[in-house]
């Protein structure tokens, strides 16, 4: 019966928030949608602004996916290593996406509110804190949940009430620039 729920509400939160797969040559990791930014102005790094209006890239992992990577194994340095790869594979595809794709031409930036913010700098994102606890509270609350649905782990995993949501950027200019047809063969540029 929680399964049947839990692929219900999966299927209803996808079809609201128009998430699609995005696939690589080794599957998906990731899904993406796209929306007009609700919210404060964003001042990134590399120069970009995101105001309330400006076209973004909302990026989601695919739960289904990241499971099976761990596919019963409860080693996660390898786990993470594989989802960090299937990660980078993702950002290619999205920036080959953001140049060819009429749907995602027009994204100014990515963004995904997340408890998995650790190390994201070095793929190109900045962190920034959700603007107000009872946000970062949800999100937390609801990430720990599907961590203890679909990690090997679940509920047993030690670390998992350490881990506070934030808000992740980057702008689509950056992740082409890191991942698109003139980067770097690792995909990523220092």
């Amino acid at each position: 019966m929680l399964d049947r729920l839990w692929r219900f509400y999966d299927a209803a939160y996808r079809w609201l928030h128009r998430l699609e797969d995005l696939p690589t040559e080794r599957g998906t990791i990731l899904r993406i949608g796209v929306a007009r930014y609700r919210g404060r102005r964003v001042a990134l790094r590399d120069g970009t602004v995101v105001r309330t209006g400006d076209v973004i890239g909302t990026l989601h992992f695919h739960n289904e996916a990241v499971a099976a990577i761990h596919d019963g194994k409860l080693d996660s340095v390898r786990s993470g290593i594989l989802i960090l790869r299937a990660y980078e594979r993702s950002l290619k595809t999205l920036a080959r996406l953001s140049e060819d794709h009429p749907r995602y031409r027009r994204m100014k930036a990515l963004s995904a509110t997340t408890i998995f913010h650790q190390g994201v700098e070095k793929l190109g994102f900045e962190i920034f804190p959700l603007p107000s606890w009872p946000a970062g509270w949800i999100v937390s609350a609801y990430e720990r949940f599907l961590l203890a649905r679909f990690h090997p782990l679940g509920r047993r995993r030690k670390s998992q009430k350490k881990f506070e949501a934030r808000t992740i950027w980057a702008s689509a200019k950056e992740i082409r620039r890191r991942y698109g047809d003139n980067s770097s063969p690792s995909g990523t540029r220092a």
